[in-house]
């Protein structure tokens, strides 16, 4: 399993939402190696909850830095 690390440190705040959304996917794909190397498909749900909650925040950064520009 790949161990990724998450660095908000970033130069612009619509840049924010990328970051989120690459964990997300990171995680997920950490789900799909447990799901397999465990042959239990219920081994990462963890890890689809966290992303699904990174997705979220992403949405919710994006919304805030669209209303921000305006």
């Amino acid at each position: 399993m790949r161990h990724a690390t998450m660095c908000l440190d970033t130069d612009a705040p619509d840049k924010v939402a990328g970051i989120l959304r690459t964990a997300a996917e990171n995680y997920r794909q950490s789900a799909t190696d447990l799901a397999s190397a465990w042959q239990d498909p219920r081994a990462g749900e963890i890890w689809i909850k966290l992303a699904t909650i990174l997705d979220n925040a992403a949405d919710r950064a994006e919304a805030t830095c669209k209303r921000e520009v305006r």
